[in-house]
């Protein structure tokens, strides 16, 4: 007798076998029992659920010598032949195979005669969404209005491919997608009975991969045991043989990498990223597990107990839960973020394993986000010192002889150099000179700069600066006395928050002048002018939301200016800018209360543009 695989010798020989699918057996046995069968059903649902197997059984039921029945007697004639698939009362039709219009008119034809010596006719159609339209139509008739005692069972993975009129004249059951926990009980059973020893992460791994369908996880096993079978014909299945077999990452492994992200440890994740694809496990497999485990990390650490958020033993819930215990759940979600990001790169990349890695560092050099409410804290803090007119603590006061001091922790300051007026004025090489170079005590502390505001944001703790005037075109009514330049920074950098994809032709443009409630805008590309004024009424909404006034946008072509040598005397007076920003006492105090540090320091208008993918 010729081998049977495990997924044939042990299919479900009545309801209670029926593994995950309580929802239609329960239906069907109801069904069954207050005699109210639907002459033609359909199963749906993925592969390895039990559509085939469920409509063998109904069969079987109807067809029972002791039936109709919900648990048919399986040694009966009928029952036997519709076992070995011998029997002429059901008839099984491969769709795939027979999709025309003559194979339907066989159907036709056939299901005019009584079943004998059975007492219903019964017609598994398998794959049936395979059927040509013509075939569906010649059909329709029959499966609405059959002969007595005759019945219709499909079954499919694609149901929206099948035709309205024939869904409406079936009764549907939807097949879920089997728990892992119920394949793994079922996996542990046929061992027990078959003599074979497993371990439970092993049927874990082995139903995991399953992804869903118990046939998909019974070949896996079938396929694992040959392998593990010695001589003797005994199989013992080991965590490692699983994993040799299907290629599987090692959950530990992939544990110790998270564990080296969530420490900062750059170099001891890179070294188990390495022992992960040293045994020939792609780069991608490695970023897909990665990314399971990063997700079970997030769900178990905000619903450690939650039912059926995560798959897999107590073992394994117990040991996440502590290291999903070590962050924030914030920290947890921006890496999850971020490795979906790097994972899109793989696809495509010439070096997955080199991307894998720079994604694994990112993970570990992921800086620790502040709470939202300790921000608060500190935002409240600033405006009440900011309300009572306090100064940073080390900070330059009125005994000071300079302004306040930008804290050295920030990262492009360099070392500062002793200059003098006379030097400044007597080498043109100075005028090139960073404004970081000269320290703040070697000139006198200039007044803080008042910051520009709108109507809708008033100062903190201070009166109100008196409104300037627009360097160009008339005074703007809008932004309230703002400058223009300052009017258009908010304007553009709101915009591109909110919508980047609808506004992205805004990123690089420049202000040609307010007037009014007009802001007229430019661009140095006439694809990018086209796009703008395809969402100008896009924007002139935007703009009147934002700035409380009906605002007319237009927009232009930029001219570009011609490239010029800047003088002495306006690189002097940006230099001049830049350090009263580092001496401005309410940027220090922001400074320290915030614990920030100054990374760049930029003119208003030159930010809206420079967007990045944030963490």
């Amino acid at each position: 007798m010729s081998y049977q695989v495990i997924a044939r010798k042990w299919r479900p020989q009545s309801f209670d076998e029926v593994s995950g699918q309580a929802h239609v057996t329960t239906a069907l046995r109801n069904a069954i029992r207050s005699d109210r069968i639907p002459h033609a059903m359909l199963f749906t649902g993925p592969r390895g659920v039990g559509k085939t197997t469920l409509a063998r059984l109904i069969a079987r039921c109807l067809n029972c010598e002791k039936g109709p029945t919900t648990e048919p007697c399986g040694s009966c004639p009928p029952c036997t032949e519709i076992i070995e698939g011998r029997s002429t009362d059901v008839q099984e039709i491969d769709a795939a195979s027979r999709t025309g219009v003559d194979d339907m008119r066989e159907v036709i034809e056939s299901i005019r005669y009584a079943a004998a010596p059975g007492k219903y006719r019964i017609f598994i159609v398998d794959e049936v969404h395979m059927l040509s339209g013509p075939a569906f139509n010649a059909l329709l008739k029959t499966l609405e209005e059959p002969p007595p005692k005759s019945l219709f069972i499909f079954a499919t993975t694609n149901p929206e491919k099948i035709p309205f009129t024939v869904l409406s004249r079936c009764q549907r059951h939807d097949l879920r997608r089997i728990a892992l926990t119920t394949v793994g009980e079922r996996l542990a059973e046929i061992c027990e009975s078959e003599g074979i020893s497993i371990s439970p992460a092993a049927v874990a791994m082995i139903a995991r991969e399953g992804d869903g369908s118990m046939r998909d996880a019974q070949t896996l096993l079938d396929q694992i045991v040959a392998y593990a079978s010695g001589r003797d014909g005994v199989a013992e299945i080991t965590d490692a043989v699983v994993a040799d077999v299907l290629d599987l990452v090692d959950r530990r492994v992939l544990r110790e990498i998270a564990l080296a992200c969530l420490e900062g440890n750059a170099a001891r994740a890179l070294e188990h990223v390495t022992k992960a694809t040293s045994g020939g496990s792609e780069a991608r497999r490695v970023a897909d597990a990665l990314l399971e485990l990063l997700r079970d990390l997030v769900v178990l650490r905000v619903a450690p107990e939650g039912e059926g958020l995560f798959e897999g033993t107590d073992e394994e819930r117990a040991e996440l839960i502590e290291l999903a215990g070590r962050t924030e759940p914030a920290r947890l979600r921006r890496m999850f973020r971020a490795l979906v990001r790097e994972i899109e790169d793989l696809s495509w990349a010439p070096q997955p394993t080199a991307v894998l890695e720079m994604a694994v560092i990112r993970l570990a050099t992921l800086p620790a986000g502040d709470d939202v409410g300790q921000l608060l804290a500190r935002l409240d803090q600033l405006e009440r010192r900011l309300a009572a007119g306090g100064v940073p603590s080390g900070g330059g006061g009125a005994g000071g002889g300079g302004g306040a001091r930008v804290s050295d922790r920030s990262p492009r300051r360099r070392a500062p150099e002793p200059a003098s007026p006379a030097a400044n004025g007597s080498r043109d090489s100075d005028a090139d000179a960073d404004g970081f170079d000269t320290p703040p005590a070697a000139r006198p502390a200039a007044p803080p700069p008042e910051p520009a505001r709108f109507e809708d944001e008033p100062a903190i703790g201070s009166p109100s600066p008196s409104p300037a005037k627009p360097t160009d075109g008339a005074a703007p009514s809008i932004g309230g006395g703002a400058p223009p330049a300052t009017i258009f920074d908010r304007f553009k950098t709101k915009a591109l928050e909110l919508d980047r994809s609808k506004f992205a032709s805004l990123d690089g443009t420049t202000l040609v002048g307010i007037e009014g409630n007009v802001i007229r805008i430019g661009a140095d590309a006439a694809f990018h002018v086209e796009r703008l004024r395809a969402r100008q009424p896009d924007l002139e909404a935007f703009a009147t939301q934002l700035f409380g006034k009906p605002t007319k946008i237009t927009v232009e072509i930029a001219q570009a200016p011609a490239h010029r040598e800047q003088s002495r005397e306006s690189r002097e007076h940006e230099r001049r800018q830049r350090q009263e920003a580092l001496n401005s006492e309410p940027v220090n105090l922001a400074i320290e209360v915030l614990n920030a540090e100054i990374v760049e320091i930029r003119p208003l208008g030159a930010n809206a543009g420079r967007g990045g993918r944030g963490d």
